[in-house]
Order: structure tokens, then sequence, then C-alpha cells
């Protein structure tokens, strides 16, 4: 009984939050970035058939270990830690002057596989202008973007 009304009140959150057009992915969990209010961070549920549909040109075969960044025309990001043998964990986002930084760990695990994605969204057009990425305290990049 106790765990119907957990999924009721679950439920009833998520429908509360809403979806806009290209927010189709199910969203996990959400958060403002630490130190600026104006992103907001919802941690969503990779799904491919929606990936192809929202990204021409995608190819979930072409994908190798690391991160991934996905435009859509209403200034949305996806950002995807995809992962075959790698495990990313403590993935935390923040601003400081401008900089969207992304820090997270990462280390090889044999026979593990996950996709990991963050939707990000711009509440403030000018809330920041760049993307940092920092793995295990070192400077990272980008495998690809999606427009």
């Amino acid at each position: 009984m106790k765990v119907i009304k957990l999924i009721m009140v679950l439920v009833t959150v998520m429908l509360l939050t809403g979806c806009s057009k290209k927010e189709d992915f199910t969203v996990i969990s959400q958060s403002d970035v630490v130190g600026n209010s104006d992103v907001s961070i919802k941690e969503v549920k990779y799904e491919t058939d929606k990936m192809y549909t929202n990204f021409p040109g995608f190819n979930e075969a072409d994908l190798e270990n690391g991160m991934y960044m996905f435009n859509t025309s209403d200034g949305v990001t996806y950002i995807l830690f995809h992962s075959d043998g790698v495990h990313y964990s403590d993935i935390s986002f923040s601003i400081e002057d401008k900089i969207l930084q992304i820090k997270y760990q990462s280390e090889v695990e044999e026979g593990f596989g996950t996709n990991v994605m963050f939707l990000v969204k711009k509440k403030d057009e000018n809330a920041y202008d760049t993307i940092d990425l920092q793995n295990n305290g070192g400077s990272d990049h980008f495998n690809m973007s999606y427009s």
C-alpha cells in the first residue's frame, strides 16, 4: 500500500512539473545550478527512439565513451555521459563568471555500461556562455556536439 502511495506521489510530481515541446524525455530529477538560479538542470532518461527523432544525424552505434552535447533550436542543451566500460560519478554543475562547470569523476570498470543524460535550460539567455568540463580534476572535452 505504501509503495502505491509513493508511486502516486511521484507521478503527480512529474505531471505538475510540466513539459515543453522539446522536453519529451522522462524527467528523473530536477534542480537549479549551484551559484545561479537562472539555469535549471534535469536528469532525464536516455531514450534511443527520442534521440533519433530529436537529433537527425544521430547514430547510437557511433557513440564512444565520453561526453556528448545536443543543442535544440529553442536553446535547450542535453548533456550525455555515454559509458561502455567507464563509470561516471560525482557529477555536479555550477556557474562561475558565466562559465557552466560540469565536474565529474570517471574510472574504468569492465562490464559497466550506462547512459546518463541531463537537460540544461537557461532561464536567462546570459546565464552562461561557456561550458567547462572537469574530469578527475583535469580538463575534458565533448566527443561530439549535435544541433
